[in-house]
């Protein structure tokens, strides 16, 4: 069973309660990724980089999106012609000394459903005219348009010193969620406390082992 850990005790019922308990453990991380057609990329590569780090702003990536080439059409680094950027954010709030990070997590799954498509608009103008301004950016002007995705079930979690204990070997939650149950095996990243590739296959590689060791 590879999917969203906190999904699983609403599909298998049957499961024992404190094996429940340790799925529900994680929160996943909200992710927003916007795309921003702007009618040509005169300012972007004035600004003499490809890629930002914005770890005080909303979107805490902006970057030239992946090249693309595709039969007869070819990406274009010709500053006179239209780029597409991608930003990254996560709309997660300071704690107030008192929140974990799986409340800010939460906490930020439901400012991402509540955020409207404008809120999100003038974010993405604010922060690309502080950033643009300077080489010629104009908002108004260069902004085609904006695209919007939500991802409220994003990145694995991931544990946090800061919040989270230290379990012995084989008793943190992820490995407690995790263990076999009849004929199912669970392989997601979830699994692994992990949020990459990585994680899923060696989760999926363990899964399949388990199958095959239950003949």
């Amino acid at each position: 069973m590879a999917c969203y850990n906190g999904l699983i005790p609403h599909l298998c019922p049957e499961l024992p309660q404190t094996q429940k308990e340790n799925l529900l453990y994680g929160v996943k991380i909200p992710l927003v990724f916007a795309s921003v057609l702007l009618r040509n990329g005169r300012a972007f590569y004035a600004a003499g980089s490809q890629n930002y780090r914005c770890p005080t702003s909303y979107f805490l990536q902006v970057t030239k999106a992946p090249p693309v080439t595709i039969g007869e059409y070819k990406s274009s680094s010709d500053p006179e012609s239209p780029l597409l950027l991608y930003l990254m954010g996560s709309p997660i709030d300071k704690s107030n000394g008192k929140q974990t990070a799986r409340d800010l997590y939460r906490q930020g799954r439901h400012k991402l459903y509540t955020t409207s498509f404008g809120d999100y608009e003038k974010t993405i103008r604010e922060q690309l005219t502080r950033m643009f301004g300077a080489t010629g950016f104009d908002a108004d002007l260069d902004i085609e348009a904006i695209t919007i995705n939500r991802w409220s079930h994003g990145y694995a979690y991931e544990y946090i010193r800061l919040f989270d204990p230290e379990w012995p070997e084989g008793e943190a939650p992820h490995e407690l969620g995790r263990k076999q149950f009849g004929q199912i095996s669970i392989a997601n990243s979830d699994s692994e406390a992990y949020a990459y590739a990585n994680a899923a296959i060696d989760a999926a590689w363990r899964a399949v082992n388990e199958q095959l060791a239950a003949g």
